[in-house]
């Protein structure tokens, strides 16, 4: 009996036993059945956040906190919850410090959110891996979500347990990607040094709005102004004795702000934020006579226009190196536009399947005598005309070979000559006093022209006219001199979509310097890409110098008596990084 009845003790304990391990897996599986609809929760969450973050760096983080939360509840499980909002505002309005953690909590039934921004390298909601500034990007740029949910138990109350908690991570980060996104008619791409977009003389550069089109004036400067020093100090910098600015327009009536970004600002080591601008010109102010805009708002008449604002990454040169030459790898960017074997910046692989036109366009005609060309020499026409007028239909090789200083190939003195069709020059062009030199006069069809050595150089009393036309310059001798005075200048770029070189005007990698002048009758559309340019100078005499053009350059001065005023063209530009969203955790 004895053991009859321990047995029923042992067979009850091992009964409650069995029981409690049913009721608890019961309970676990409910739990990871949780944890999968939190990750989905939190994914959606900080996904939908950090979409609000301008990857620019002047983050918009309360929206960022306010649409994760909505997203939050929207997604959750138990309905009519009690709810306790985070109070986005009270945490995350300013600016974002990239070694300063800002987090806010809220509440609805059993769950707890937090929402953080930024993430720092360090943080555990990096889950203990190192940080990949390519992949993960700056602390700015990223948003954590974690939500942590208290369930009851159903089953397990019977072995002792009441409750238990899941708590779930998720980091997103904002990325920068061209294909979509701002269109920034001035992009400054000197990675170290001041004087990246500067002013000299009573030069003065406005970026202005696109009322058609809602497109604010925006200017991204990429140098970290690590190596300024006393004589200069300033990466932006309106040097200009009395009349001079730089300023980016917003849309007026509309909440569409402008922007001046500058990465020096990010503080990102070895970033130097006291040498991105001169404070002095925020509050030096512009009669309002000498604005040029009627439309322009008060608040701009100042020598620079808005408050530059941090950017916490690079944009380099990728984008335009991803549209028209896509490769799968770089040489980095250097440090020194000279010396292009040094050090310098890494280019980020593209990540497109388009082609590496510009090198297979090297490749066709960067030497040698081009099949289908008809040669210029051997056809009788000379290589100094004067005064005499020439017009020649379809493709031309220029082989008049390369002479001076300048590696001029075709000097025009007087006259005219008008090519119909595309062209390869040996050497550079010099335009002389009343010459006139027309590209693709039928403007009907897309045309290029490659100029192997020298420089185009536009003397102020003569004309140029390039219709849509993209122009290679070669290394390391090419540069545009196109100089202002009386005579007009025509240039638009290709706008056949199916042209692998569409909205490209100008491709030229010289470091030598590069000018355009501002005369009566300028046209200018498309994107000037001259990333090595020391500078690329716009001038003018007095008269306001009106551009639909992008310009990518590495530095930028605006000089003499030149009033240029841009005005982006979303259909003729290049887009500049966009908000990508990217879940990294």
């Amino acid at each position: 009996m004895k053991d009859r009845g321990a047995s029923l003790i042992i067979v009850a304990i091992t009964i409650t036993f069995l029981i409690g391990m049913a009721a608890l897996a019961v309970d676990l599986g409910v739990m990871r059945s949780d944890i999968r609809s939190d990750r989905l929760v939190a994914d959606a969450a900080s996904t939908a956040g950090v979409a609000q973050i301008n990857p620019f760096g002047s983050t918009n983080a309360v929206a960022a906190c306010q649409t994760a939360w909505e997203y939050v509840l929207l997604n959750l499980e138990d309905e009519g919850a009690v709810i306790t909002a985070p109070d986005c505002g009270a945490t995350f309005g300013g600016e974002c410090v990239p070694t300063s953690v800002r987090q806010e909590t809220g509440t609805a039934g059993p769950y707890t959110v937090t929402i953080t921004q930024p993430v720092l390298d360090g943080s555990a909601l990096m889950a203990g891996q190192d940080s990949d500034a390519v992949i993960d990007g700056s602390p700015c740029q990223r948003l954590g979500v974690t939500v942590q949910r208290m369930r009851p138990h159903a089953f397990a109350k019977v072995i002792g347990i009441q409750s238990d908690a899941t708590t779930v991570d998720s980091v997103a980060r904002v990325a920068t990607a061209p294909g979509e996104g701002e269109i920034v008619p001035l992009l400054l791409l000197e990675p170290q040094a001041c004087e990246a977009l500067f002013t000299s003389g009573q030069g003065r550069v406005t970026v202005t709005f696109n009322d058609a089109t809602d497109t604010p004036g925006i200017i991204v400067v990429d140098s970290d102004a690590s190596t300024c020093g006393p004589s200069v100090p300033f990466s932006i910098d309106n040097k200009s004795a009395s009349q001079g600015w730089i300023r980016a327009i917003p849309v007026p009536g509309e909440d569409i702000p402008s922007a001046i970004l500058s990465y020096a600002l990010s503080a990102i080591p070895p970033a130097d934020p006291t040498a991105s601008y001169d404070a002095s010109d925020l509050t030096r102010d512009v009669p309002p006579g000498d604005i040029t805009d009627p439309n322009e708002p008060p608040l701009s008449w100042f020598r620079l226009f808005p408050k530059p604002t941090p950017s916490f990454e690079r944009i380099t040169r990728a984008p335009l190196d991803w549209r028209y030459n896509c490769k799968s790898s770089y040489p980095d960017y250097p440090l020194i536009a000279s010396n292009p074997t040094g050090p310098g910046i890494p280019i980020l692989p593209c990540p497109f399947t388009t082609s590496n036109h510009i090198d297979q366009h090297v490749a066709n005609y960067g030497s040698g005598n081009p099949s289908t060309f008809q040669s210029w020499m051997g056809a009788g026409h000379p290589c100094s005309p004067n005064g005499v007028v020439i017009s020649v239909s379809g493709n031309w090789h220029i082989d008049c070979p390369p002479q001076g200083p300048n590696n001029i190939g075709l000097s025009v003195n007087g006259g005219s000559i008008t090519i119909d069709g595309n062209v390869v020059l040996d050497g550079g062009i010099d335009l002389l006093s009343n010459a006139t030199m027309i590209v693709n006069p039928t403007n009907n069809v897309d045309r290029w022209v490659y100029v192997r050595n020298g420089i185009i150089l536009k003397r102020a009393q003569s004309s140029l006219t390039l219709n849509r036309t993209f122009v290679y310059m070669a290394t390391p001798n090419g540069a545009v001199d196109l100089r202002a005075g009386s005579g007009g200048m025509v240039w638009t770029a290709p706008s056949d979509s199916a042209n692998p070189f569409d909205d490209l005007a100008l491709w030229s990698e010289s470091w030598k310097p590069h000018e355009i002048g501002g005369q009566a009758g300028n046209t200018l559309t498309g994107t000037f890409f001259t990333p090595m340019a020391e500078p690329f100078g716009l001038t003018g005499q007095g008269t306001q110098f009106q551009l639909q053009a992008q310009f990518i350059t590495r530095r930028l001065e605006v000089k003499g008596d030149s009033i240029v005023k841009m005005t982006p063209d979303p259909d003729r530009t290049t887009p500049i990084p966009a908000r990508a969203v990217v879940l990294i955790r």
